[in-house]
């Protein structure tokens, strides 16, 4: 499998999300809405992976994704939200990215890579749910525990994933493009 690494990586820091948006949102509809979120969290990138060159595949997922601030894309709440679960769950899994959402946007400020308005609107969001402070994944035992227990992802929980994603997501114009060349992909794998 091509990226199987960075499939992996991704797998895994989708079952993250999942936990932090099961963890700290607790608003009815919001939960439901970043749910139904959590299930579809960076699987273009997941099938991009597949076909093209890792680098590619990150370049263009974050210019078509609105929870990633790099792109002048449209937004709304639920993006923003969005951004903040996908900051705060990637120390989980990903040992390259240690900070969490408070002290990684904090970060992004200082440096003048998001501007003071975004960063605020962040930081409101995270004092809404809870996390604006400096505590760590290490902290959390709970998450600890869970990300520990997930079993060694294979090349065919990838494929599962990506399949049921397809399954479930038929008329995203994306989604068929991504289809057409999955498709192609399993076929040459046989």
């Amino acid at each position: 499998m091509k990226n199987l690494k960075w499939c992996i990586y991704t797998y895994r820091h989708r079952k993250a999300f999942e936990y932090c948006v099961r963890k700290y949102i607790h608003e009815p509809a919001l939960k439901e809405e970043m749910l139904r979120r959590a299930a579809v969290h960076d699987m273009d990138k997941m099938i991009m992976y597949l076909f093209m060159d890792q680098k590619a595949a990150q370049e263009m997922h974050v210019k078509m994704q609105p929870h990633h601030l790099e792109n002048d894309l449209p937004r709304t709440y639920e993006d923003y939200v969005e951004t903040v679960i996908d900051y705060e769950c990637a120390p989980y899994t990903k040992p390259d990215k240690p900070l969490n959402a408070y002290d990684f946007t904090q970060l992004l400020v200082d440096w003048k890579a998001l501007d003071e308005e975004t960063g605020n609107k962040l930081i409101s969001i995270m004092e809404e749910i809870g996390i604006a402070n400096s505590t760590t994944y290490i902290d959390d035992e709970e998450g600890q525990k869970y990300i520990s227990s997930l079993e060694e992802v294979t090349e065919e929980m990838i494929y599962e994933e990506i399949r049921t994603y397809l399954n479930e997501n038929p008329d995203n114009e994306l989604d068929m493009i991504l289809r057409s060349q999955f498709d192609v992909y399993e076929e040459l794998s046989r």
